[in-house]
Protein backbone atom coordinates (compact mmCIF):
# COMPACT_ATOMS: atom_id res chain seq x y z
CA UNK A 1 0.00 0.00 0.00
CA UNK A 2 1.32 3.42 -0.94
CA UNK A 3 0.01 6.51 0.74
CA UNK A 4 1.44 9.84 1.83
CA UNK A 5 0.41 11.12 5.26
CA UNK A 6 -0.13 14.61 6.53
CA UNK A 7 2.84 16.40 8.17
CA UNK A 8 3.42 15.28 11.75
CA UNK A 9 2.88 18.79 13.16
CA UNK A 10 -0.60 18.90 11.64
CA UNK A 11 -1.60 15.60 13.24
CA UNK A 12 -0.06 16.60 16.57
CA UNK A 13 -1.79 19.99 16.59
CA UNK A 14 -5.23 18.55 15.90
CA UNK A 15 -4.81 15.66 18.32
CA UNK A 16 -3.74 18.08 21.06
CA UNK A 17 -6.79 20.26 20.40
CA UNK A 18 -9.14 17.29 20.66
CA UNK A 19 -7.46 16.10 23.84
CA UNK A 20 -7.87 19.51 25.45
CA UNK A 21 -11.51 19.69 24.31
CA UNK A 22 -12.36 16.30 25.78
CA UNK A 23 -10.54 17.20 28.97
CA UNK A 24 -12.58 20.38 29.35
CA UNK A 25 -15.85 18.69 28.46
CA UNK A 26 -15.47 15.59 30.66
CA UNK A 27 -12.95 16.47 33.37
CA UNK A 28 -13.67 14.74 36.69
CA UNK A 29 -13.43 18.00 38.65
CA UNK A 30 -16.06 19.75 36.55
CA UNK A 31 -18.74 21.45 38.59
CA UNK A 32 -22.22 19.99 38.27
CA UNK A 33 -23.55 23.24 36.79
CA UNK A 34 -20.88 23.25 34.11
CA UNK A 35 -21.53 19.60 33.37
CA UNK A 36 -25.24 20.25 32.95
CA UNK A 37 -24.53 23.18 30.62
CA UNK A 38 -22.23 21.13 28.42
CA UNK A 39 -24.69 18.24 28.30
CA UNK A 40 -27.31 20.67 26.98
CA UNK A 41 -25.12 22.50 24.47
CA UNK A 42 -22.44 20.06 23.29
CA UNK A 43 -22.96 16.97 21.19
CA UNK A 44 -20.13 14.69 20.07
CA UNK A 45 -20.74 12.46 17.05
CA UNK A 46 -18.63 9.76 15.46
CA UNK A 47 -18.93 7.33 12.57
CA UNK A 48 -16.82 4.50 11.25
CA UNK A 49 -17.26 2.79 7.89
CA UNK A 50 -15.39 -0.02 6.19
CA UNK A 51 -16.05 -1.20 2.63
CA UNK A 52 -14.41 -4.10 0.86
CA UNK A 53 -14.37 -3.76 -2.93
CA UNK A 54 -13.14 -5.89 -5.79
CA UNK A 55 -13.16 -5.50 -9.56
CA UNK A 56 -13.00 -7.87 -12.49
CA UNK A 57 -12.51 -6.42 -15.97
CA UNK A 58 -9.07 -5.37 -17.13
CA UNK A 59 -10.37 -2.68 -19.52
CA UNK A 60 -11.81 -0.63 -16.65
CA UNK A 61 -9.97 -1.71 -13.49
CA UNK A 62 -8.26 1.13 -11.62
CA UNK A 63 -5.67 -1.19 -10.08
CA UNK A 64 -4.26 -4.66 -10.61
CA UNK A 65 -5.24 -5.55 -7.05
CA UNK A 66 -7.87 -8.28 -6.76
CA UNK A 67 -9.54 -6.44 -3.90
CA UNK A 68 -8.96 -3.69 -1.33
CA UNK A 69 -10.40 -2.27 1.87
CA UNK A 70 -11.59 1.32 2.26
CA UNK A 71 -11.91 2.78 5.77
CA UNK A 72 -13.45 6.09 6.82
CA UNK A 73 -13.62 7.55 10.33
CA UNK A 74 -15.37 10.79 11.30
CA UNK A 75 -15.42 12.72 14.56
CA UNK A 76 -17.60 15.80 15.04
CA UNK A 77 -18.31 18.32 17.80
CA UNK A 78 -21.54 20.34 17.80
CA UNK A 79 -21.83 23.36 20.13
CA UNK A 80 -25.22 25.10 20.38
CA UNK A 81 -25.08 27.85 23.05
CA UNK A 82 -28.32 29.48 21.85
CA UNK A 83 -31.41 28.28 20.06
CA UNK A 84 -30.43 30.52 17.11
CA UNK A 85 -26.67 29.83 17.10
CA UNK A 86 -24.73 26.65 16.36
CA UNK A 87 -21.06 25.80 15.77
CA UNK A 88 -19.92 22.55 14.19
CA UNK A 89 -16.53 21.01 13.43
CA UNK A 90 -15.63 17.62 11.99
CA UNK A 91 -12.44 15.77 11.12
CA UNK A 92 -12.21 12.76 8.84
CA UNK A 93 -9.63 10.05 8.23
CA UNK A 94 -9.93 8.11 4.94
CA UNK A 95 -7.53 5.31 4.03
CA UNK A 96 -7.20 2.32 1.72
CA UNK A 97 -5.44 -0.99 2.34
CA UNK A 98 -4.17 -3.54 -0.21
CA UNK A 99 -4.33 -1.03 -3.08
CA UNK A 100 -1.55 -1.77 -5.60
CA UNK A 101 -1.18 1.75 -7.00
CA UNK A 102 -0.87 5.19 -5.43
CA UNK A 103 -4.42 6.12 -4.34
CA UNK A 104 -5.93 9.38 -5.50
CA UNK A 105 -7.33 12.03 -3.19
CA UNK A 106 -10.83 10.71 -3.84
CA UNK A 107 -9.92 7.39 -2.19
CA UNK A 108 -7.43 8.26 0.56
CA UNK A 109 -7.10 11.54 2.47
CA UNK A 110 -5.66 10.86 5.94
CA UNK A 111 -6.62 12.98 8.94
CA UNK A 112 -8.39 15.93 7.37
CA UNK A 113 -10.53 18.89 8.47
CA UNK A 114 -13.79 18.07 6.67
CA UNK A 115 -16.38 20.49 8.08
CA UNK A 116 -16.33 23.65 10.16
CA UNK A 117 -19.16 26.18 10.09
CA UNK A 118 -21.31 28.54 12.10
CA UNK A 119 -25.09 28.50 11.67
CA UNK A 120 -27.37 31.37 12.70
CA UNK A 121 -31.10 32.11 12.58
CA UNK A 122 -34.10 29.81 12.67
CA UNK A 123 -32.24 26.52 12.88
CA UNK A 124 -35.35 24.31 12.85
CA UNK A 125 -38.57 24.79 10.91
CA UNK A 126 -39.61 27.65 8.59
CA UNK A 127 -37.70 30.93 8.86
CA UNK A 128 -34.44 32.57 7.87
CA UNK A 129 -30.99 31.16 8.56
CA UNK A 130 -27.41 31.41 7.34
CA UNK A 131 -24.59 28.85 7.38
CA UNK A 132 -21.00 29.98 6.74
CA UNK A 133 -17.91 27.80 6.44
CA UNK A 134 -16.88 24.36 5.24
CA UNK A 135 -19.96 22.16 4.91
CA UNK A 136 -21.87 19.48 3.03
CA UNK A 137 -24.28 20.35 0.22
CA UNK A 138 -27.20 18.36 -1.17
CA UNK A 139 -29.05 20.53 -3.70
CA UNK A 140 -32.28 19.44 -5.39
CA UNK A 141 -31.96 16.13 -7.21
CA UNK A 142 -28.20 16.16 -6.36
CA UNK A 143 -27.38 15.70 -10.06
CA UNK A 144 -25.49 19.02 -10.18
CA UNK A 145 -24.31 19.65 -6.62
CA UNK A 146 -23.89 16.95 -3.98
CA UNK A 147 -21.54 15.92 -1.21
CA UNK A 148 -22.58 12.31 -1.60
CA UNK A 149 -21.81 9.45 0.76
CA UNK A 150 -20.64 6.66 -1.52
CA UNK A 151 -17.08 7.88 -1.93
CA UNK A 152 -14.47 7.16 0.71
CA UNK A 153 -13.52 10.85 1.00
CA UNK A 154 -16.69 12.65 -0.22
CA UNK A 155 -16.84 16.28 -1.26
CA UNK A 156 -17.28 19.34 0.95
CA UNK A 157 -17.56 23.04 0.09
CA UNK A 158 -16.29 26.37 1.46
CA UNK A 159 -19.46 28.43 1.06
CA UNK A 160 -21.96 30.92 2.40
CA UNK A 161 -25.52 29.57 2.38
CA UNK A 162 -28.58 31.65 3.16
CA UNK A 163 -31.99 29.97 3.39
CA UNK A 164 -35.54 31.32 3.55
CA UNK A 165 -38.39 28.86 4.06
CA UNK A 166 -42.14 29.12 4.56
CA UNK A 167 -44.86 26.51 4.32
CA UNK A 168 -45.28 27.24 0.61
CA UNK A 169 -41.91 28.56 -0.54
CA UNK A 170 -38.19 28.02 -0.10
CA UNK A 171 -35.09 29.79 -1.40
CA UNK A 172 -31.40 28.91 -1.08
CA UNK A 173 -28.68 31.41 -1.99
CA UNK A 174 -25.21 29.87 -2.09
CA UNK A 175 -21.77 31.05 -3.13
CA UNK A 176 -18.33 29.54 -2.71
CA UNK A 177 -15.88 26.89 -3.92
CA UNK A 178 -15.49 23.12 -3.72
CA UNK A 179 -12.79 21.76 -1.41
CA UNK A 180 -9.84 20.05 -3.09
CA UNK A 181 -8.94 16.76 -1.40
CA UNK A 182 -5.14 16.57 -1.07
CA UNK A 183 -3.45 13.65 0.75
CA UNK A 184 -0.19 15.61 0.95
CA UNK A 185 -1.41 18.73 2.80
CA UNK A 186 -4.44 20.21 4.51
CA UNK A 187 -7.43 20.39 2.15
CA UNK A 188 -8.27 23.84 0.77
CA UNK A 189 -10.80 25.28 -1.64
CA UNK A 190 -10.04 24.53 -5.26
CA UNK A 191 -8.18 27.48 -6.84
CA UNK A 192 -10.00 29.11 -9.74
CA UNK A 193 -13.23 27.15 -9.22
CA UNK A 194 -16.19 29.19 -7.92
CA UNK A 195 -19.95 28.72 -8.10
CA UNK A 196 -23.16 30.56 -7.22
CA UNK A 197 -26.66 29.16 -6.77
CA UNK A 198 -30.22 30.48 -6.44
CA UNK A 199 -32.48 27.47 -5.86
CA UNK A 200 -36.19 27.96 -5.15
CA UNK A 201 -39.08 25.63 -4.41
CA UNK A 202 -42.83 26.22 -4.68
CA UNK A 203 -44.86 23.63 -2.81
CA UNK A 204 -48.41 24.69 -3.71
CA UNK A 205 -48.26 25.50 -7.42
CA UNK A 206 -49.22 21.93 -8.36
CA UNK A 207 -51.20 19.46 -6.22
CA UNK A 208 -48.90 17.01 -4.47
CA UNK A 209 -45.79 18.41 -6.13
CA UNK A 210 -42.80 20.68 -5.57
CA UNK A 211 -41.86 23.00 -8.45
CA UNK A 212 -38.17 23.95 -8.23
CA UNK A 213 -36.70 26.47 -10.71
CA UNK A 214 -33.03 27.33 -10.26
CA UNK A 215 -30.21 29.43 -11.60
CA UNK A 216 -26.54 28.50 -11.17
CA UNK A 217 -23.23 29.87 -12.40
CA UNK A 218 -19.70 28.51 -12.38
CA UNK A 219 -16.31 30.06 -13.14
CA UNK A 220 -13.48 27.64 -13.83
CA UNK A 221 -9.90 28.71 -14.55
CA UNK A 222 -7.51 26.64 -16.66
CA UNK A 223 -10.08 25.40 -19.18
CA UNK A 224 -8.93 24.40 -22.65
CA UNK A 225 -10.97 25.12 -25.77
CA UNK A 226 -11.05 22.90 -28.86
CA UNK A 227 -8.56 25.15 -30.65
CA UNK A 228 -6.05 24.67 -27.80
CA UNK A 229 -6.49 28.05 -26.08
CA UNK A 230 -6.22 28.10 -22.28
CA UNK A 231 -8.48 30.41 -20.30
CA UNK A 232 -11.61 30.66 -18.17
CA UNK A 233 -14.93 28.87 -18.58
CA UNK A 234 -17.96 30.89 -17.42
CA UNK A 235 -21.07 28.72 -17.43
CA UNK A 236 -24.66 29.69 -16.67
CA UNK A 237 -27.14 26.93 -15.73
CA UNK A 238 -30.85 27.61 -16.13
CA UNK A 239 -32.99 24.71 -15.02
CA UNK A 240 -35.87 23.36 -13.06
CA UNK A 241 -37.29 20.26 -11.48
CA UNK A 242 -40.80 19.04 -10.67
CA UNK A 243 -41.17 16.19 -8.20
CA UNK A 244 -44.40 14.85 -6.82
CA UNK A 245 -46.93 12.10 -6.17
CA UNK A 246 -50.34 11.39 -7.65
CA UNK A 247 -53.36 9.26 -6.81
CA UNK A 248 -52.87 5.55 -7.16
CA UNK A 249 -49.50 5.61 -5.34
CA UNK A 250 -47.56 6.91 -8.32
CA UNK A 251 -44.55 9.21 -8.04
CA UNK A 252 -42.67 11.17 -10.70
CA UNK A 253 -39.81 13.58 -11.32
CA UNK A 254 -38.79 15.72 -14.31
CA UNK A 255 -35.69 17.91 -14.58
CA UNK A 256 -34.11 19.92 -17.38
CA UNK A 257 -30.97 22.08 -17.56
CA UNK A 258 -29.77 24.46 -20.28
CA UNK A 259 -26.14 25.61 -20.21
CA UNK A 260 -24.85 28.79 -21.82
CA UNK A 261 -21.84 31.07 -21.53
CA UNK A 262 -18.27 30.93 -22.79
CA UNK A 263 -15.70 28.13 -22.66
CA UNK A 264 -12.49 30.13 -23.27
CA UNK A 265 -13.04 31.11 -26.93
CA UNK A 266 -16.05 28.83 -27.56
CA UNK A 267 -19.73 29.47 -26.92
CA UNK A 268 -21.37 26.97 -24.57
CA UNK A 269 -24.40 25.24 -26.05
CA UNK A 270 -25.18 22.21 -23.88
CA UNK A 271 -28.18 20.69 -22.16
CA UNK A 272 -29.36 17.73 -20.15
CA UNK A 273 -32.57 16.29 -18.77
CA UNK A 274 -33.92 13.47 -16.66
CA UNK A 275 -37.41 12.06 -16.23
CA UNK A 276 -38.79 9.14 -14.31
CA UNK A 277 -41.58 7.66 -12.25
CA UNK A 278 -42.54 4.90 -9.90
CA UNK A 279 -45.41 2.93 -8.41
CA UNK A 280 -45.83 1.53 -4.91
CA UNK A 281 -47.78 -1.73 -4.84
CA UNK A 282 -50.79 -1.70 -2.49
CA UNK A 283 -51.90 -3.38 -0.39
CA UNK A 284 -48.29 -3.41 0.79
CA UNK A 285 -46.46 -6.55 -0.26
CA UNK A 286 -42.86 -6.41 0.95
CA UNK A 287 -43.12 -2.60 0.53
CA UNK A 288 -42.65 -3.25 -3.19
CA UNK A 289 -41.86 -0.20 -5.32
CA UNK A 290 -41.21 -0.24 -9.08
CA UNK A 291 -39.42 2.66 -10.77
CA UNK A 292 -37.83 3.70 -14.04
CA UNK A 293 -36.08 6.78 -15.42
CA UNK A 294 -34.29 8.11 -18.47
CA UNK A 295 -31.23 10.37 -18.41
CA UNK A 296 -29.63 12.40 -21.21
CA UNK A 297 -26.73 14.85 -21.51
CA UNK A 298 -25.09 16.29 -24.61
CA UNK A 299 -21.53 15.61 -25.73
CA UNK A 300 -19.22 17.67 -27.90
CA UNK A 301 -19.32 17.32 -31.69
CA UNK A 302 -15.51 17.43 -31.92
CA UNK A 303 -15.47 20.16 -34.56
CA UNK A 304 -13.63 23.48 -34.16
CA UNK A 305 -16.76 25.47 -34.90
CA UNK A 306 -16.66 27.92 -31.99
CA UNK A 307 -19.14 25.87 -29.98
CA UNK A 308 -18.78 23.77 -26.81
CA UNK A 309 -21.58 21.18 -26.54
CA UNK A 310 -20.24 19.01 -23.71
CA UNK A 311 -22.59 19.03 -20.70
CA UNK A 312 -21.00 20.00 -17.37
CA UNK A 313 -22.62 18.33 -14.35
CA UNK A 314 -20.65 20.56 -11.93
CA UNK A 315 -20.17 18.72 -8.61
CA UNK A 316 -22.90 16.13 -8.96
CA UNK A 317 -22.95 12.50 -10.03
CA UNK A 318 -23.35 10.81 -6.66
CA UNK A 319 -22.14 7.45 -7.95
CA UNK A 320 -25.15 5.11 -7.47
CA UNK A 321 -27.35 7.74 -9.15
CA UNK A 322 -25.98 6.64 -12.55
CA UNK A 323 -24.55 3.22 -11.72
CA UNK A 324 -22.88 1.61 -8.74
CA UNK A 325 -19.90 0.65 -10.96
CA UNK A 326 -18.82 4.29 -11.28
CA UNK A 327 -18.15 3.88 -15.02
CA UNK A 328 -20.62 6.57 -16.12
CA UNK A 329 -21.28 10.27 -15.61
CA UNK A 330 -24.07 12.65 -16.63
CA UNK A 331 -22.09 13.73 -19.68
CA UNK A 332 -22.47 12.62 -23.31
CA UNK A 333 -24.82 9.90 -22.16
CA UNK A 334 -28.23 8.45 -22.88
CA UNK A 335 -29.21 6.03 -20.14
CA UNK A 336 -32.32 4.09 -19.20
CA UNK A 337 -32.92 2.42 -15.85
CA UNK A 338 -35.71 0.15 -14.61
CA UNK A 339 -35.84 -1.55 -11.25
CA UNK A 340 -37.55 -2.38 -8.00
CA UNK A 341 -36.88 -2.07 -4.29
CA UNK A 342 -38.56 -4.17 -1.63
CA UNK A 343 -38.22 -5.58 1.92
CA UNK A 344 -38.91 -9.32 2.13
CA UNK A 345 -37.87 -9.24 5.81
CA UNK A 346 -38.26 -6.56 8.47
CA UNK A 347 -34.53 -5.86 8.48
CA UNK A 348 -33.62 -6.53 4.87
CA UNK A 349 -33.95 -4.00 2.05
CA UNK A 350 -33.19 -5.09 -1.51
CA UNK A 351 -32.82 -2.91 -4.60
CA UNK A 352 -32.30 -4.26 -8.13
CA UNK A 353 -31.76 -2.03 -11.19
CA UNK A 354 -31.29 -2.82 -14.86
CA UNK A 355 -29.31 -0.22 -16.87
CA UNK A 356 -28.81 0.32 -20.59
CA UNK A 357 -26.35 2.95 -21.87
CA UNK A 358 -25.69 4.77 -25.13
CA UNK A 359 -23.47 7.72 -25.96
CA UNK A 360 -25.23 10.90 -27.00
CA UNK A 361 -22.64 11.18 -29.80
CA UNK A 362 -19.58 9.09 -30.74
CA UNK A 363 -17.75 12.36 -31.50
CA UNK A 364 -17.23 12.62 -27.76
CA UNK A 365 -16.16 9.82 -25.41
CA UNK A 366 -17.33 7.82 -22.42
CA UNK A 367 -16.85 9.51 -19.02
CA UNK A 368 -16.68 7.87 -15.61
CA UNK A 369 -18.12 9.17 -12.33
CA UNK A 370 -15.12 11.43 -11.67
CA UNK A 371 -15.47 13.09 -15.10
CA UNK A 372 -12.46 11.36 -16.66
CA UNK A 373 -12.80 10.22 -20.27
CA UNK A 374 -12.10 6.48 -20.30
CA UNK A 375 -12.95 5.56 -23.91
CA UNK A 376 -12.71 7.62 -27.12
CA UNK A 377 -13.59 6.26 -30.56
CA UNK A 378 -15.04 8.87 -32.92
CA UNK A 379 -15.03 6.35 -35.77
CA UNK A 380 -17.38 3.90 -34.04
CA UNK A 381 -20.51 2.94 -35.97
CA UNK A 382 -22.59 2.26 -32.84
CA UNK A 383 -23.44 4.42 -29.82
CA UNK A 384 -24.49 1.47 -27.64
CA UNK A 385 -22.10 1.30 -24.67
CA UNK A 386 -23.58 -1.68 -22.87
CA UNK A 387 -25.96 -2.85 -20.21
CA UNK A 388 -25.77 -4.13 -16.68
CA UNK A 389 -27.52 -4.93 -13.42
CA UNK A 390 -26.91 -3.34 -10.00
CA UNK A 391 -28.04 -5.17 -6.86
CA UNK A 392 -27.99 -3.87 -3.27
CA UNK A 393 -28.69 -5.71 -0.01
CA UNK A 394 -29.04 -3.43 3.04
CA UNK A 395 -29.50 -4.68 6.60
CA UNK A 396 -30.23 -2.00 9.24
CA UNK A 397 -29.10 -4.02 12.26
CA UNK A 398 -30.25 -1.30 14.65
CA UNK A 399 -30.49 2.49 14.77
CA UNK A 400 -26.71 2.85 14.71
CA UNK A 401 -25.37 -0.07 12.68
CA UNK A 402 -25.91 -0.94 9.02
CA UNK A 403 -24.46 -3.80 7.00
CA UNK A 404 -24.74 -3.95 3.23
CA UNK A 405 -23.54 -5.76 0.15
CA UNK A 406 -24.02 -5.60 -3.58
CA UNK A 407 -22.68 -6.08 -7.05
CA UNK A 408 -22.61 -3.93 -10.18
CA UNK A 409 -22.02 -5.25 -13.68
CA UNK A 410 -21.45 -4.07 -17.24
CA UNK A 411 -21.74 -6.21 -20.36
CA UNK A 412 -20.05 -4.40 -23.30
CA UNK A 413 -22.18 -3.14 -26.17
CA UNK A 414 -21.20 -2.56 -29.79
CA UNK A 415 -19.43 0.76 -29.07
CA UNK A 416 -17.10 -0.84 -26.52
CA UNK A 417 -16.52 -3.87 -28.75
CA UNK A 418 -15.55 -1.58 -31.63
CA UNK A 419 -13.25 0.26 -29.19
CA UNK A 420 -11.58 -3.05 -28.16
CA UNK A 421 -12.99 -2.84 -24.63
CA UNK A 422 -14.49 -6.31 -24.43
CA UNK A 423 -13.63 -7.47 -20.91
CA UNK A 424 -16.85 -6.25 -19.33
CA UNK A 425 -16.86 -5.29 -15.68
CA UNK A 426 -17.95 -6.78 -12.35
CA UNK A 427 -17.83 -4.82 -9.10
CA UNK A 428 -18.80 -6.61 -5.85
CA UNK A 429 -18.69 -4.83 -2.49
CA UNK A 430 -19.46 -5.37 1.19
CA UNK A 431 -19.68 -2.61 3.80
CA UNK A 432 -20.24 -1.92 7.48
CA UNK A 433 -21.27 1.44 9.01
CA UNK A 434 -21.50 2.27 12.70
CA UNK A 435 -22.65 5.50 14.35
CA UNK A 436 -20.94 5.93 17.72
Amino acid sequence: MQMQSKPAWVIARTALGLTIAFGVFAGPAMAEEQRSYLERTVKISAQIRARWEATDGSNFAATTADSWLLTRTRLGVDYKPKSWLNFFGQIQDSRVMFYHTRPSGSIADPFEFRQGYVEMGTLEGPGVKAKVGRQELFIGSTRLIVTGDWGNVTRSFDVFRGTVTTKAFGLDLIGGSPVLADPNRMDRHKPGDHFYVAYSSFKKLLPGASVEPYLMARTLAGAKSKDGAIGTADTLYIGGRVIGKTKGHFDYTVEGVREAGSYVSDDIRAWGYAAGGGWTVTPAVWKLHFSSDYLFATGDNGRKDGGHQQFDYMYGNNQPLISVTGLFAWRNISAWRAGADFSPLKKLNIKVDYHNYWLATVSDGLYNASGTRTVMNAAAASRHVGEGVDTFFIVPVNGKTTVGAGIGTLAPGSYLVESHKTSGYVYPFLYFTRQL
